[in-house]
């Protein structure tokens, strides 16, 4: 059972990831203006755009095809990534701004409190994939009585 969850999550966070990285990735100026949207970090928009999608392009990746030593730093790092994602679209509630998402590129629905309450789950099963992701304890050698 946790070996399929494990897996269920790998698929679904790494497969968002690199939908999401592949959507934004092919018109930077359109995302650019998406992020700027937001009035939290403009004078970042162009440099965000530029980079984001690659990042989370490697971070789909890597939650799909690392090796179970590197999977809980993906995990780790696709969480992070998530909570940032969280907080800006709860400030965007919290402050009343009526934007698009640009969460999947252009054509992404307008953020509402629905968007915060979808990127809370997506943390909580980052969070649950990198607790499911830690390495099974090793059982202990035998000593030789030499």
């Amino acid at each position: 059972m946790k070996t399929a969850l494990l897996w269920l999550l790998r698929l679904g966070l790494g497969g968002m990831f690199l939908a999401a990285g592949a959507l934004k990735f092919y018109d930077p100026t359109s995302f650019a203006l998406e992020i700027h949207n937001y009035q939290l970090l403009p004078d970042l928009a162009p440099l965000l755009a530029a980079t984001l999608p690659t990042v989370e392009i490697v971070l789909g990746l890597a939650l799909l095809a690392a090796p179970r030593p590197w999977m809980r730093a993906s995990a780790f790092a696709s969480t992070l990534v998530l909570g940032v994602f969280t907080v800006a679209v709860a400030s965007v509630v919290a402050r009343g701004v009526n934007i698009t998402c640009g969460c999947f590129g252009e054509g992404s629905g307008p953020v509402t409190m629905l968007t915060v309450l979808r990127d809370v789950v997506l943390v909580a099963a980052g969070v649950l994939l990198f607790w499911l992701a830690k390495e099974p304890p090793r059982p202990a050698r035998a000593r030789s009585t030499a």
